[in-house]
This record gives C-alpha cells, structure tokens and sequence, in this order.
C-alpha cells in the first residue's frame, strides 16, 4: 500500500510539473513579438547588388538598424526574376529574421507560370519605396531615336538588336509588348537592373530597360539616349519622352519595393517591422533626402493597402497571362 501511494505520488508530482512547464512556456511564447528583434535581420533582396530594389533595400535598412536596435543585413540572391529568392524565403524560419525583397515580378512569375507560388504564400509586411521612372535606353549611336523608329529598324534587320530581359520579370513584359507591336529584336536573358547595365556600356546589347535614376548621368555624359518611358504615365523629370503606349506598345507599368515574412510569422512582429519602415520612410529627414538624391519619392503602404495593391496587380497581370507564357 505504501508503495502505491509513493507511486501515485511521484506521478502527481511529475504530472503538476508538466503543467508548470507548459504554464510557463504561454508567457514566453506571447512575448517573443514584444522582444523582437533580439538578433540581426537579414533582408534577402531578389536580385543582384547595384539595382533598384538593392539600392532602397540597403538604403532603408541602414536607419532600420537605428530604429530596432539591431542589425539589418542585405543579402542579394539573384536568378529567375527573383524566384529564386522568394523560393528560398518562402521556406525560412517564421521567426521574424528573414525577410524577402521583392516586386512586381513575383505576380509576373505567377501569371506566367514560371511559379507554383505567389504573394498570398507570405505575410506581407509593407511597400517601402516607389522606383524612379523607367526608361528604354540604347547607345547614342543607335539608329533609332523613338519606339517607332526601333520598330520599323528591327523589321528591316530582323534578330540584329538585343534587347534584355530579366525571364519572369517586369522585363519580360517590355520585350512581350515589343514584340507583339511588331518589332523583330533578339531579347537576350538578363538579371536585375544592375546586371542589365554593364550589357549596355559593354555594348553587349543594344537596349535596355532600367530605372531613370541609373542612366540619367550616362545620356547626360551623351553615352547613352532615351527610347521611351516604360512607365504607364510621362514622368515629371521627362515630359517630353513619350511612353511606350504612345509609341503603339501594350506594356508598361510602375513597380512598389515589398516586405515579405514567411508564411506563419508571428503577426505582432510583421507590423512592429512594417511600423518601424514606415516611421523611417515618413519621418526621418536623411532618409528622404538621400532617396530624393534618386528622383524617387519617399513611399510606403502599410500591411492592408500592399496586400490591397498586390492583389490588384496580380489581377491586371492574371488578364495577360497568356502573353506572358507566351501563347
């Protein structure tokens, strides 16, 4: 008898001790969102360094680092126009430490069918920058000065220019779109915009298309000249350029820098991060004058207006779907 009451005893206390220990765990567990980050935070940009979404991306996390109290690191993984790294993200750690980079491109993938993924596979956290304008550049000694002109060339020399275009990506579109007004160009496989350039000071190829803050100094310096707005809508920098919708192409479009999380992370983080971005994009004065330096305009979306804005891009981007798998 003695022995059983000893044995219930110790199951008693063994039992009780269980409790105690998940009890404990419930606190821990709710303040881990409150005491983020307690470790560096590393952005994982989906193209290669020198780029657009490179350059905001480092260009905001230095004053992040100041902001949360610990580092805020740039890991650039390029390749597939940007697939590669949102694959990757996408089956990181939800613990709040790795975060994608990434823009228009992830709803292109999706709608081309490159992707068994999209947007709605991560939380996203915030759009934190606007690109500067794009832009249609070629060297200066091109034989064609406007759209219509690189058109009616390329039909008379059917494959001799080369045009980039990142597979997957925003780019793509552009060389779709060209090539569905009847230009007759050989596009040639590229990554980001920062690989994009050195193709064209090399004289690898003859266009490209980059954001207007990249060239602007190499047409000012009479290297380079412009083609057309690859925006939707004439810039304000460059009024007289016309876009390529103006110039008889069904392409064109804008595109947001975004914060993605893994799927799962913790919801509290997500906006405690998304907060953070926004104070620094709306409230701090280097930060802004060292975007404006770029011609771009500080720009952020909290978590509900980027999910909003995702969603209707990819819905303009599912209504040519088969353009971009190219049916």
């Amino acid at each position: 008898m003695k022995k059983l009451l000893c044995v219930l005893l110790i199951l008693a206390l063994a039992v009780t001790s269980v409790m105690a220990a998940g009890q404990g765990e419930t606190p821990a567990t709710a303040d881990a969102s409150t005491k983020w980050p307690q470790q560096p935070i590393n952005l994982v940009v989906a193209f290669a360094a020198g780029g657009n979404s490179d350059y905001n991306a480092r260009a905001l996390g230095k004053y992040l680092t100041k902001e949360l109290g610990q580092p805020v690191v740039v890991t650039n993984v390029a390749g597939s126009g940007g697939s590669i790294a949102a694959a990757q993200v996408m089956e990181a750690k939800n613990d709040g430490y790795t975060i994608l980079v990434s823009q228009l491109s992830m709803n292109i993938a999706q709608a081309a069918k490159m992707v068994d993924f999209g947007f709605q596979d991560f939380e996203l956290a915030c759009v934190f920058s606007a690109s500067a304008d794009e832009v249609l550049v070629a060297n200066a000694d091109a034989p064609f000065n406007n759209v219509e002109e690189l058109i009616a060339e390329s039909q008379k020399n059917p494959g001799k220019y080369k045009l980039t275009a990142n597979t997957g990506a925003s780019t793509q579109w552009i060389a779709i779109g060209l090539q569905q007004a009847g230009a007759k160009l050989n596009v040639v496989s590229s990554g980001g915009s920062g690989e994009r350039l050195p193709l064209l000071l090399g004289r690898h190829v003859d266009l490209i298309p980059m954001p207007y803050n990249m060239v602007q100094d190499y047409v000012n310096k009479g290297q380079f000249k412009y083609i057309a707005n690859v925006s939707n809508q004439r810039s304000a920098a460059l009024p007289n350029l016309p876009t390529l919708r103006e110039g008889g192409v069904n392409a064109g479009y804008s595109y947001y820098n975004t914060m993605f999380f893994p799927k799962g992370t913790d919801a509290k983080i997500v906006e405690k991060f998304s907060e953070a971005c926004g104070k620094v994009i709306n409230t701090n004065a280097d930060y802004q004058k060292e975007i404006a330096a770029l011609f771009q305009a500080p720009t952020y979306m909290n978590t509900k207006d980027t999910v909003a804005h995702w969603t209707k891009e990819l819905e303009e981007m599912m209504a040519i779907s088969d353009l971009l798998q190219g049916k």
